[in-house]
């Protein structure tokens, strides 16, 4: 059985793992082939299929359905129209999400690639495509209800659930000097520093995730510490990290990365599943294209002062720039972010500090 596709030589380009490895390409008309398998059935197999596509852009960003997560990372295009005759006789013509018509089959396909690999991404690929970026699109949240209060004759009350106390510690313990210290100070294990420095991320797309710890408010004298706003001592914090974890759920471009209330709930699941004493200490994302030395954008200030509420939760920033990669956190200060420093520990349990805080007055 010979096809004919007149909509050119189109491809499907696939990419494996988080980081989105190129892994090769295969011809689109040899896949549908196979995912109408049913409907091109009867007739002659030696009859040629002359197959017409069009591609419809219309954004589906639900995943494929099957064991493995398979991201379309062209979800602008989320259907195709298919028109296939054979021996002069239209045998097919229909328009299909293409997340349902290429999603099983690229199931198997990847199965037979790499079976350990869970997570992978395709994309179309076509001439008339070539302006349309890739990306992860955001997925919609499943469980969810829209709710107007001005119509609805239920009460609600919200309250603020108090937090538990932050326990103290004494700076000197650790080797770190009080009097030095900023508001917020990031305290790393050395597997997780080279971790943060070393993990696999990609080079086409923003990655994401959470960072996970303990946080302790610093006992010093009340001189060693900096005022607040109103003239105060202020709290100071060590922020603790020991585990860095990927962002499930989520969206990214090359531009961009987007939590969900699924990405959360994930997350705070992990946490629970644990059964350790941990808490969510903040968030961290990739910037791909502008520049080792640039900071924070303002979406990136606006996601974390309106999402992590905690004065000592911290925003990782990990600027990829060729071969080089950046690492800083910041934390809030007053209704802007500053960067933090970061200290990391030593077999014997003391640290040093790998990098002072530039001053960011975003």
């Amino acid at each position: 059985m010979s096809t004919e596709n007149r909509a050119g030589a189109a491809m499907v380009l696939l990419y494996k793992s988080t980081s989105f490895d190129y892994v090769g390409k295969i011809s689109l008309s040899s896949l549908m082939v196979e995912a109408l398998r049913r409907e091109l059935e009867e007739g002659d197999p030696e009859d040629q299929l002359i197959m017409h596509l069009r591609y419809v852009r219309r954004p589906d960003p639900r995943l494929a359905d099957g064991p493995r997560t398979i991201h379309n990372l062209r979800s602008q295009i989320g259907r195709l129209g298919v028109i296939v005759s054979r021996a002069g006789e239209t045998v097919v013509d229909r328009e299909y999400p293409v997340r349902e018509l290429l999603g099983p089959v690229l199931q198997h396909v990847v199965q037979q690639i790499d079976p350990d690999e869970q997570v992978w991404g395709f994309c179309l690929d076509h001439p008339s495509l070539g302006g349309l970026s890739l990306g992860r699109s955001t997925p919609e949240v499943e469980g969810t209800m829209d709710l107007n209060l001005r119509e609805s004759r239920r009460s609600f009350t919200v309250r603020k659930v108090a937090e538990p106390p932050v326990p103290g510690v004494d700076p000197q313990e650790l080797g770190i000097d009080a009097a030095g210290l900023g508001q917020v100070t990031v305290l790393l294990s050395g597997d997780t520093y080279d971790h943060l420095h070393e993990m696999k991320l990609s080079r086409r797309l923003e990655e994401g995730g959470f960072l996970l710890g303990k946080v302790l408010r610093v006992l010093a004298p009340d001189r060693a510490r900096p005022a607040d706003g109103d003239g105060e001592a202020a709290d100071r914090y060590l922020v603790e990290i020991n585990e860095v974890t990927s962002a499930e759920h989520a969206g990214a471009g090359a531009l961009h990365f987007t939590f969900t209330g699924d990405s959360f709930r994930e997350v705070n699941r992990r946490i629970t599943a644990s059964g350790e004493d941990r808490q969510l200490m903040g968030w961290y994302h990739t910037h791909l294209f502008s520049g080792k030395e640039s900071g924070l954008s303002g979406i990136d200030v606006d996601l974390h002062l309106g999402t992590f509420r905690q004065p000592w939760q911290v925003a990782g920033l990990i600027n990829l720039t060729g071969d080089e990669r950046l690492l800083r956190f910041y934390a809030r200060s007053g209704d802007s972010m500053r960067e933090c420093e970061q200290w990391v520990r030593d077999d014997s349990g003391r640290y040093r500090r790998a990098r002072a805080a530039v001053v960011d007055d975003r």
